[in-house]
């Protein structure tokens, strides 16, 4: 026991952890915001996120599969739904440059909420399901590389969807970790195979 390991008292010092808490101490969970542009302050282990290769894909989410769309889209509790890019998409896409949303106050699945372009290509941008436009993050609309940083923090649009049971129950949409792994290995491949 050297002196650094000593308190005043003589007494061994009470090692801290990294977080600063001592042994036993509760650490305080941070509430949902959107101070960030509405990513969501989670605790840890709060959900799962499935690793495929080095690409994440948080299971609180499910994923629009359409012609190779890779939108994300989470439900709130609010009864809104957030969308967004995946990682594989913002990978593959290179540096997103622009987004361009279409004026208009509601979208049908599948139909265009707008485009983007990035390095790489332009792209139209696809609602996985239909509903009324209640959201825009402007953060991401000025700044598109946000979802280069962080896709799963770095939602586009908010909808208030029409009939959500029917549009998460299209085979196009995927929700269980085992679909979207064989998915999106299968994307990869494909991937693969153009370069």
């Amino acid at each position: 026991m050297g002196l650094a390991d000593l308190n005043k008292g003589g007494r061994r010092k009470e090692k801290q952890p990294m977080n600063g808490k001592r042994a036993g101490q509760k650490t305080q969970k941070r509430a949902a915001g959107a101070k960030d542009g509405g990513r969501p302050k989670k605790a840890a282990g709060a959900f799962r996120t499935l690793k495929v290769g080095n690409l994440s894909f948080p299971l609180d989410r499910s994923y629009f599969t359409r012609g190779g769309a890779h939108i994300w889209l989470w439900p709130q509790k609010d009864g809104t739904v957030r969308i967004g890019m995946d990682s594989f998409l913002a990978r593959n896409a290179g540096f997103l440059n622009y987004i361009m949303l279409d004026k208009k106050s509601s979208v049908r699945r599948g139909a265009s909420l707008g485009s983007f372009e990035s390095a790489k290509f332009v792209s139209k941008l696809f609602s996985p399901v239909g509903g009324k436009i209640v959201g825009v993050n402007e953060q991401v609309i000025r700044d598109p590389r946000r979802i280069n940083r962080d896709p799963y923090g770095s939602w586009i649009v908010a909808l208030r969807p029409g009939d959500i049971e029917k549009d998460l129950g299209s085979p196009e949409i995927l929700g269980d970790v085992n679909s979207i792994k064989k998915w999106i290995k299968e994307e990869l491949a494909r991937a693969d195979e153009e370069i």
